[in-house]
């Protein structure tokens, strides 16, 4: 059965990997970059930072 929404979310996780080469942390340094200005978080870190303390 063909499940429309996985094939369209592997998709966008194809381009997203091809436009930063398959690095994550490239990709969060975008995202964090773009946050700046927003008022709405894109990356919220601090409850894995709390885990980590």
């Amino acid at each position: 059965m063909k499940n429309e929404i996985l094939e369209e979310l592997w998709k966008v996780k194809d381009q997203l990997g091809e436009k930063y080469g398959n690095n994550i942390d490239a990709l969060a340094g975008a995202m964090k970059a773009k946050e700046k200005g927003e008022t709405n978080r894109v990356i919220d870190l601090s409850h894995d930072q709390k885990a980590a303390a």
